[in-house]
C-alpha cells in the first residue's frame, strides 16, 4: 500500500525540461510504487508543459496535473499546492520541473523518512549543477551511511545566518506539519526563499537532516531568466529582509559584521558597474545600499522589541521566536 507520501513537481516555463524530470522520477524503480501520487503544479505558463508531462508519464502511480489560470510565483505556487494536499499526507518530496533525479534518490529519501523521529522536519541532500552547454559541477559524494543532523536550536539559526543557505528545496523531503507550522515558503521572495524557510524550520525547533551525497542534477538557469533580479540586486535586499526577521539570533557585533560584508559586496558591484558602463545596475545599487544601512539599525531595534511588534515580511507573522529553552 502506498505511503502517505507524494512527489510535488513545481513547473513554470518547463515545456523543454519537464520530460527529463518526469522520466527520471519513473526510473526510480520499485520505490516509486510506495508514492501515493505525483503532482505537477503548473504555474500559469500557458505553454505545453502539461501536455508534455501527460505524454511521457507511463507509471501506474497517478499523475495529477494542476494548471493555475495565472502565474503566482514559484514559492506561492508551492504553498497553494501544499494547501490542497489530501489530509493524510505526512511527507512530500519536491523536484522542480527543470531538475533531474539521480537513480536511488527516491529510495534513499523514503528510507530516511521511515527512520525519521518526530522532530525531523526536513531532509535534504547534495546535488550536481549543470547547464545547457554540458558543463557539470559535482556535489558531495560521502559514504552512503553518513548523515549530517542539525537540531533546531538558536545556535543553529545563528550559524545559518552567518554561513548562508546550505539547504536546497529541490530534491528534498519535507514533513507537511512542519511546513505548515512555520508558514510555508515566503510568497514575496524570489532568491532567498530557501534560506528563509530553512531558518524558520530551525527557529521552530525542527531538525534538518542533510545527506552528503549528490542525489539530483540541478539545472543552472541562464542569467537572462533572472535579469531583473540581477539588475536590482534582489539578492541583497532579500538578505536584509531575512536579517531583520532573525535579528534576535545575532549579537550587535555579528549584525554589524554581516551588514558591513553586504555593503562591501554592493560597493564592489558598483565599481564593476562603473568599469563596464552599466549605469542602470549602478543606479539600482544606491537605494539597496541605503537599505543595508537602514536594516542594520532596524535589526538592532528588533533585538529588543516586544515579540508582538516584531512583524516579519511576506506571509509570516509575527517574527519567529527562539525555540523554547533559548
Amino acid at each position: 500500500m502506498a505511503r502517505p507520501v507524494l512527489i510535488l513537481v513545481p513547473a513554470y516555463r518547463c515545456e523543454s525540461t519537464i520530460a527529463e524530470t518526469l522520466i527520471s522520477i519513473q526510473q526510480q524503480g520499485p520505490a516509486l510504487e510506495q508514492i501515493r501520487e505525483v503532482i505537477v503544479a503548473e504555474d500559469g505558463t500557458r505553454d505545453r508543459t502539461a501536455e508534455v508531462a501527460r505524454s511521457v508519464w507511463q507509471s501506474s502511480v497517478p499523475l495529477n496535473i494542476r494548471v493555475r489560470s495565472y502565474n503566482c510565483g514559484e514559492y506561492a505556487n508551492v504553498n497553494f499546492a501544499v494547501d490542497q494536499f489530501p489530509p493524510d499526507i505526512e511527507w512530500f518530496l519536491i523536484l522542480h520541473a527543470d531538475d533531474v533525479a539521480k537513480p536511488g534518490w527516491l529510495d534513499i529519501l523514503l528510507q530516511r523518512i521511515a527512520a525519521a523521529s518526530d522532530e525531523v522536519g526536513v531532509i535534504g541532500s547534495s546535488y550536481d549543477t549543470f547547464d545547457d552547454s554540458g558543463h557539470t559541477t559535482p556535489g558531495e559524494n560521502e559514504p552512503k551511511d553518513k548523515l549530517v543532523i542539525v537540531p533546531g536550536t538558536p545556535q543553529a539559526v545563528t550559524d545559518a545566518l552567518k554561513m548562508g543557505c546550505w539547504w536546497h528545496i529541490s530534491a528534498s523531503a519535507i514533513r507537511v506539519s512542519a511546513y505548515r507550522k512555520v508558514g510555508g515558503l515566503p510568497k514575496i521572495m524570489q532568491q532567498k526563499g530557501d534560506w528563509d524557510f530553512m531558518l524558520r524550520i530551525l527557529a521552530g525547533g525542527w531538525t534538518i537532516q542533510h545527506i552528503p551525497q549528490s542525489l539530483m542534477r540541478y539545472r543552472m538557469n541562464p542569467i537572462g531568466s533572472s535579469s531583473l533580479n540581477f539588475l536590482r540586486h534582489t539578492d541583497m535586499s532579500e538578505t536584509m529582509t531575512v536579517m531583520g526577521r532573525f535579528a534576535w539570533a545575532l549579537s550587535p557585533a555579528e549584525l554589524f559584521e554581516l551588514h558591513a560584508a553586504a555593503a562591501w559586496t554592493l560597493c564592489r558591484r558598483m565599481a564593476g558597474c562603473v568599469i563596464r558602463g552599466d549605469l542602470q545596475r549602478l543606479l539600482w545599487a544606491f537605494p539597496v545600499l541605503g537599505c543595508v544601512g537602514a536594516s542594520f539599525y532596524t535589526c538592532l531595534a528588533n533585538r529588543t522589541a516586544p515579540a508582538s511588534k516584531r512583524m516579519a515580511g511576506g506571509n509570516i507573522s509575527p517574527h519567529p521566536s527562539p525555540p523554547t529553552g533559548s
